[in-house]
């Protein structure tokens, strides 16, 4: 019986160990922390937030040279206003500020307007701009943070509209690409902010700010979010998640506001992998080209990159764009 006890013990612990042991050697690519050192990129912005490349390596990020514009630079480094917004797409009462940005199979903008509380989508060649949605069963949107994009083209959309602890009225949408056709898919959130669609489309992320917490949701085949649960709660107070994106593999990288790193979250664990400097305070989002992760820092007013030799999820890989 001695011999038996410690037997059986080990044969219902193997299990775990051997997941433990397959997940360390399945992110054994990601490069350590103190390894990783981010450049700076590009500097002009008001308030730095996207940003977004095209398949070109055009950088894309708002608030270029003043609040309502957004701004491009080229490969070879050129700096750009791509599109104001203030003179393409103005609105009575409300001034344009874009923030979120994510790019669509045919190269277009797709654009979170906070400012005025609109999707838009901007042609390659930044000539005109076109209002996608501003209301959901005829009610105006409170203030579009954030936009994500499924293969298919969908657009997912976060509205904090001045949420908070005390008026937990926070919503997000989805814009059917073919209908045009504007649905709610969760509502009483406290201050929705970044969101991204796994690469197998089966799950939605989302960062939950005033509460430090990342939540996801299951995605079904009609369009709608469910079973809404916290994927982690990030430590400490300066962990404030804001913009994401998703490697090729399905981790999730999360700009934190004040930390001034990315979180690298495994799903659907939640564990964090890693926390790489992302170049200074107030981080606001995150984007991947090639070797390199792009991030937004607000408080630098810049661009930074860091090399990390992972590739990114190609989210617009494929779509049927109408």
């Amino acid at each position: 019986m001695t011999r038996t006890v410690p037997t059986l013990l080990a044969l219902f612990f193997l299990p775990a160990t051997i997941a433990l042991q397959a997940r360390a050697e399945s992110n054994q690519d990601l490069p350590p922390a103190d390894s990783i050192k981010p450049e700076l990129y590009a500097t002009g912005f008001e308030f730095s937030e996207g940003p977004a490349l095209d398949r070109e390596g055009n950088l894309y990020v708002v608030n270029y040279r003043g609040n309502g514009n957004i701004g491009r630079i080229t490969p070879d480094g050129t700096a750009s206003v791509f599109c104001d917004l203030r003179e393409m797409a103005p609105l009575k009462g409300r001034e344009p500020r874009a923030n979120g940005l994510k790019v669509d199979s045919q190269g277009r903008l797709i654009v979170a307007d906070y400012g005025t509380a609109r999707v838009l989508r901007i042609p390659p060649d930044g000539e005109s701009v076109e209002v996608l949605a501003a209301r959901c069963e005829g009610k105006r949107f409170g203030g579009i943070n954030d936009v994500a994009l499924d293969l298919e083209g969908n657009i997912y959309m976060s509205d904090p509209g001045g949420s908070s602890p005390e008026h937990p009225i926070g919503s997000i949408y989805r814009y059917d690409i073919r209908t045009a056709k504007v649905s709610r898919l969760d509502s009483g959130l406290i201050y929705p902010n970044g969101l991204a669609v796994t690469p197998d489309q089966k799950h939605l992320c989302l960062s939950e700010s005033r509460l430090r917490q990342m939540l996801i949701y299951d995605l079904t085949p009609e369009g709608k979010a469910i079973n809404r649960r916290v994927l982690t709660k990030l430590p400490g107070e300066e962990f404030v998640p804001d913009g994401m994106v998703f490697d090729k593999l399905g981790r999730l990288y999360v700009a934190t506001w004040t930390a001034g790193v990315i979180c690298v979250i495994e799903i659907p664990s939640g564990e964090i992998l890693r926390q790489y400097d992302a170049g200074g305070n107030k981080v606001t989002n995150v984007h991947f080209f090639g070797d390199y992760l792009y991030t937004t820092v607000a408080a630098k007013e810049a661009v930074f990159r860091i090399k990390l030799g992972v590739p990114g999820f190609d989210y617009n890989r494929g779509m049927k764009n109408q």
